[in-house]
């Protein structure tokens, strides 16, 4: 007895004795280091793999320039004339809403010094200057109430671009908009200065901690692949042996340490956030890559986004801002971009571009409410669903993927579905297959025939959304047919839920 008093006391003794760090080992342990190695063990959120379609808006002193009749207006001018008098967060978000959009946010900061918050580090804020307004702060509390994920975009690469000066210095509102900053353009061995980086650093960390939103979009300005694509002397992560080997980039140590800060905000929030980046901006495995105002072929192993313009780029002029020359796409043409994008395991960011006067145009909100119509009867067929084996079958698919590929010759390469092109997605035991096209009385599913990946048997139940008729079926060789009944359900894309055994 006395033996095992003795071995318990020392038991005791040694775990009293363990340091009293050990603790806060653990949760240091858990921090990630501004280092990539590090940062590549972050996982993408849970919540994120359900979230397919969501609305962002550049809105700012560009609305303006765009809208001006006068070609020489400065930056400087267009902050001074930007009143955005209607501006309401309420409103913007019930239109989100209303489309559909399961996240949201704004564009934080596009173009120039100008932020579009609160930012107590600098008065170039949309409070003081321009609608004088809280524009990100506003719309991230309306987002919240609705329990609508938040995504903010940092676009900053109009602001690199002045300092290597292809754009006159006297719009740049980085430091003082009315001095010579030129000599920050080469400081550092001819490269942009570390004061620049050091400004850029601090505001959007000043935006994180203030409005803590769920996913930050980083675009120009953060990495400098994509103009190398653009440029002919990169592809698909590789730098080829002809042309330059300039690349237009944040350093990787400021890249590093943003998203080291962000991702320990998030554990110190206690939830799930993400890091949007363009495709090779920083390495594989540490966030989601976007694909700007492009789309991709075939289905994708890892989960991605496409930040859609709403706009077709007829004029190059400030091509994400209200023009109304760049007309918006119709609904049937979002909606197909949705699902292809689902199928293939992406999602959708599509900017929504307000009037100057901060509301939006009628032409926008139609459309937009037509692709709300359309996923309020077939959402279950997008929201919170994965990939099947195939995303899709049919003769079409995209001509031009990449970067910028459905924005080409005024969005004329955007593939245009017929009623043989079928998409998949799933959901538990449901099925979808998206029938891109009416096809009139009968449809016939390949992929789901008796000699597909379903068997005999695997088939409990088929329904056509939206539609109270009885559809009959059967699997042949030749696919799964069905007879459609006379009327449609809903204006374009129609879906038909297979329920499985």
């Amino acid at each position: 007895m006395r033996n095992i008093l003795l071995s318990m006391f020392c038991i005791t003794l040694l775990w009293s004795c363990k340091p009293a760090s050990s603790k806060q080992s653990t949760k240091e342990k858990k921090l990630y280091q501004a280092d990539w190695s590090s940062l590549r063990k972050h996982s993408s959120p849970e919540w994120l793999d359900g979230m397919k379609f969501g609305i962002y808006c550049h809105w700012g002193p560009q609305t303006v320039q765009v809208g001006s009749d006068d070609e020489e207006m400065t930056r400087l001018e267009a902050i001074e004339q930007w009143k955005g008098e209607n501006f309401d967060a309420k409103v913007w978000v019930d239109l989100f809403q209303r489309a559909g959009a399961q996240f949201g946010g704004p564009v934080a900061w596009h173009g120039s010094g100008l932020v579009n918050w609160d930012s107590d580090l600098t008065d170039w804020n949309s409070v003081n200057k321009g609608p004088k307004v809280d524009i990100y702060g506003s719309l991230a509390k309306e987002l919240r109430k609705r329990n609508m994920p938040i995504v903010s975009s940092f676009h900053t690469g109009d602001f690199w671009s002045r300092m290597w000066g292809q754009i006159s210095l006297e719009d740049t509102t980085v430091l003082d908009p009315n001095a010579d900053n030129s000599s920050y353009a080469t400081m550092n061995n001819g490269r942009i200065g570390d004061p620049i980086f050091d400004a850029w650093y601090s505001r959007i960390a000043e935006a994180v901690d203030k409005y803590q939103p769920d996913m930050i979009w980083f675009d120009t300005g953060f990495g400098g692949t994509v103009p190398a694509e653009l440029r002919g002397h990169a592809t698909n992560g590789r730098l080829l042996p002809e042309g330059n080997n300039e690349l237009r980039s944040a350093p990787e140590r400021y890249q590093q340490k943003m998203i080291s800060h962000f991702f320990n905000k998030g554990l110190e929030w206690g939830k799930e956030v993400e890091v949007i980046y363009k495709t090779h901006d920083i390495p594989t495995g540490i966030g989601m890559r976007d694909i700007e105002d492009g789309n991709l072929i075939g289905l994708q192993y890892d989960p991605w986004v496409s930040d859609v313009n709403m706009q077709r780029h007829f004029e190059w002029k400030s091509t994400w801002f209200y023009n109304p020359v760049n007309k918006v796409k119709d609904a049937a043409t979002l909606v197909d971009m949705l699902i292809d994008m689902t199928s293939k395991n992406g999602r959708m960011l599509l900017n929504v571009p307000p009037m100057a006067d901060g509301t939006f145009s009628p032409e926008v909100q139609k459309e937009l409410l037509d692709m709300g119509a359309w996923l309020k009867i077939n959402g279950e067929a997008i929201y919170n669903t994965m990939p099947w084996v195939l995303f899709g079958e049919g003769p079409t698919e995209v001509t031009h993927p990449g970067h910028h590929g459905q924005g080409k010759n005024r969005g004329e390469f955007i593939p245009k579905y017929t009623a043989q092109d079928i998409r998949f997605t799933q959901n538990g035991k449901s099925l979808y297959a998206i029938v891109m096209d009416w096809p009139g009385e009968k449809a016939v599913i390949r992929a789901l025939g008796k000699n597909g990946k379903l068997y005999p048997g695997d088939i409990k139940s088929i329904q056509l959304l939206g539609s109270s008729k009885k559809i009959k079926w059967e699997q042949t060789e030749a696919g799964l047919e069905l007879d459609f009944p006379k009327e449609k359900p809903c204006d374009f894309a129609y879906v038909v839920k297979v329920e499985r055994n």
